[in-house]
C-alpha cells in the first residue's frame, strides 16, 4: 500500500510520467506472469494428453491409392521370329503332303515294277513254254522217220531244221512282245516321274505362296494385338490419373468436412460449457487453472490487475470460461475468493 507521502507525489507527476510508471508495473506483470503461463500450460498438456486420442483416418483405406488396374505387359514378336514360326507350320505340312505324294507316286511306281517282273516272268515262262513244245515236236519228227525208215535221210534234217526256224520265230515274237511291254511300262515310268517332278514343283510353289500369306497373316495378328494392349493400357493410364485427381479432391473434401464437423462439434460443447460450466475432469483441470491465476493476479496492485490480465496474450486461452469470472473478481464485481 502506497504511503500518504507517495500518493502525495503522485499528485505533482504531470501524465506522461504516470502512463510511462503504469507501464512498466504491467511490463513488470507481463514478465512475472511466465512462470504463471508454464504452470498452466503443463495443466494444459496434463487435460489434453487425458483425452482419448481420436483415431487417425485410413485414407488408403477409404480412398485406395489406385484402380487396382493393371497394364498388360506385351512385348510384340519380331518379324524374324514370325518368318520362322511360320516357316516351322509351312514345313510341317509341307513335309506331310510330300510323304502322301512320294507314297502315292511310290505305289504307281511299283505297280509298274510289278508289271515288268509280269513281263519278264511271263517271257521266261513262254521261252520254257516253246522249249518244251518244239522239243516235244522234234521227238515226234524223229518217231516219225524212224517209223518211215528216214531217219538218215535229208528229209529228216530238212522237218528238224524247220522246227528250230520256227521255235526261233515264235521266240522272237514273245520276246517281241516283251520288249513292246517293256517299253510301254518304261514310257509309263517315265510320265509317272515327270508327274512326280511336276507335283513337288507345284507343291514347292504352293507352299512358298503359303509361307508369304502366313507371314503376313502373323504380322496383322500381332499388329493388332500390340495395337489393342497399346490401347488398353492408355485407357488404364488416363483412368488412374483421373483417379488419383479425384482421390486428391475427394481426400481433400472428407478432411475438410471432417474438420468441419470437428469444429462444430467443438463449438457445441463451448456453448454447452458456457452454460452450464465445466464438468468432470475437466472441471478440476480449469478450477486449478483458475487457483493458479487467481493467486498470481490477486498479488498484484488492484489499480494494474484487472489491466495486466487484459494484456496478457494467453490467460484467454488457458483459463477459458473462468477467464471472465477471473476479470470481475480482480474489478471487484465479485468477492476476491479462490475457487472452490
Amino acid at each position: 500500500m502506497a504511503s500518504f507521502w507517495d500518493e502525495f507525489k503522485d499528485l505533482f507527476k504531470t501524465d506522461s510520467q504516470q502512463k510511462e510508471e503504469r507501464q512498466q508495473e504491467l511490463n513488470a506483470a507481463l514478465e512475472a506472469e511466465k512462470a504463471v503461463t508454464e504452470q498452466l500450460a503443463a495443466l494444459d498438456r496434463e487435460y489434453r494428453e487425458s483425452l482419448p486420442e481420436e483415431p487417425e483416418p485410413d485414407l488408403d483405406k477409404l480412398f485406395p491409392e489406385d484402380l487396382g488396374l493393371e497394364k498388360v505387359d506385351y512385348t510384340p514378336a519380331s518379324d524374324e521370329e514370325l518368318a520362322a514360326l511360320a516357316q516351322s507350320g509351312v514345313d510341317y505340312e509341307k513335309a506331310a503332303e510330300k510323304q502322301d505324294l512320294t507314297h502315292s507316286f511310290g505305289v504307281k511306281e511299283q505297280a509298274l515294277a510289278d508289271k515288268a517282273d509280269k513281263a519278264e516272268r511271263d517271257l521266261d515262262e513262254e521261252f520254257r513254254n516253246l522249249g518244251e513244245l518244239y522239243g516235244e515236236l522234234a521227238k515226234q519228227a524223229d518217231n516219225d522217220a524212224l517209223r518211215r525208215g528216214v531217219a538218215r535221210s535229208s528229209i529228216r534234217t530238212s522237218a528238224q531244221e524247220e522246227l528250230s526256224a520256227e521255235k526261233a520265230r515264235a521266240e522272237l515274237d514273245s520276246k517281241q512282245s516283251y520288249d513292246d511291254r517293256m517299253s510301254e511300262i518304261g514310257a509309263e515310268l517315265n510320265a509317272l516321274q515327270q508327274q512326280q517332278d511336276a507335283a513337288f514343283e507345284e507343291l514347292d510353289l504352293k507352299y512358298a505362296a503359303e509361307l508369304e500369306e502366313r507371314i503376313a497373316k502373323l504380322k496383322e495378328e500381332r499388329d493388332k494385338t500390340a495395337q489393342k494392349f497399346a490401347e488398353y493400357n492408355n485407357e488404364v493410364e488416363q483412368l488412374e490419373l483421373e483417379y488419383a485427381r479425384d482421390r486428391e479432391e475427394d481426400i481433400a473434401e472428407f478432411l475438410k468436412n471432417r474438420e468441419e464437423e470437428r469444429l462444430e462439434r467443438e463449438e457445441k460443447q463451448r456453448e454447452e460449457e458456457r452454460k452450464y460450466g465445466y464438468t468432470g475432469a475437466k472441471q478440476e483441470n480449469y478450477a486449478k487453472r483458475y487457483d493458479i491465476a487467481f493467486d498470481f493476479y490477486s498479488s498484484l496492485s488492484p489499480d494494474i490487475a484487472a489491466d495486466a490480465l487484459a494484456a496478457s496474450p494467453s490467460m484467454k486461452y488457458y483459463l477459458g470460461n473462468y477467464y471472465d469470472k477471473l476479470m470481475s473478481a480482480l474489478k471487484g464485481e465479485e468477492g476476491q475468493t479462490r475457487y472452490y
